[in-house]
């Protein structure tokens, strides 16, 4: 039985021994074209898309009550809630092949219940770094304002829009100096505003003045919360 057994190491291959006085190949040997394919570390990767889209509600209170409330209101707990909120939504999409060269495009709707109407518009822009802390963007926009289903007493409009806007990166501050017309105006008016953003965005600060058709100049300084989702 043990001499029909055949041995353990039988069919391994047989060492090869060189010749003492052959050279030592240390070469790295071909791959095999047909098992490897070569890959390029610096090859560029597909450019994430450039349209986006985003949703929110913007929600304001008033600090003081109107002049109509009664102190008997607030001893029935009938007190009026007189916060609104205006919903929106904005696309942003690659700018259009324009000879001003248009870098991006934003398509925004909202719809205001409280003013029961709802605006769509659209605004081209173009952005371009002053230096390492400043941002100049170009924008010129178009929107068309319609009433609700329900609203009456209100009629179609159409405004416009030219605003150059000064992005101060570091402060998170912008300045803008703009003109809007309307269908409601005969001439351009003029505007000047000022944003503050605190805390990384969500609140911001907003003072602002417009010329209005009769000639004077209306102030205003008002604060938001955005949340968008």
């Amino acid at each position: 039985m043990a001499g029909a057994q055949a041995p353990e190491h039988a069919n391994d291959e047989a060492p090869v021994e060189l010749p003492a006085d052959a050279p030592l190949d240390l070469s790295t040997p071909e791959p095999d074209a047909g098992k490897l394919t070569p890959s390029n570390p610096f090859a560029r990767t597909p450019a994430a898309s450039d349209w986006a889209g985003k949703v929110g509600i913007d929600y304001s209170k008033p600090a003081i009550p109107a002049v109509t409330f009664q102190p008997d209101q607030l001893l029935a707990g009938a007190v009026p809630d007189q916060s609104t909120g205006v919903a929106w939504a904005t696309v942003t999409a690659p700018g259009l092949e324009a000879p001003l060269g248009w870098d991006k495009t934003s398509i925004e709707t909202r719809i205001d219940p409280s003013q029961e109407q709802s605006k769509l518009g659209t605004t081209l822009s173009r952005s371009v770094p002053v230096g390492d802390d400043i941002s100049l963007t170009l924008q010129n926009g178009l929107s068309i304002t319609r009433p609700l289903p329900n609203a009456a007493g209100q009629v179609h409009s159409w405004a416009s829009s030219q605003a150059l806007r000064f992005n101060i990166l570091p402060t998170d501050t912008s300045v803008s100096l703009g003109a809007d017309v309307s269908s409601t105006d005969d001439k351009w008016l003029r505007t000047l505003s000022a944003e503050q953003k605190l805390f990384g965005g969500p609140f911001s600060v907003t003072g602002s003045m417009s010329e209005t058709a009769g000639g004077d100049i209306s102030k205003s300084l008002r604060a938001g919360f955005k949340h968008s989702w």
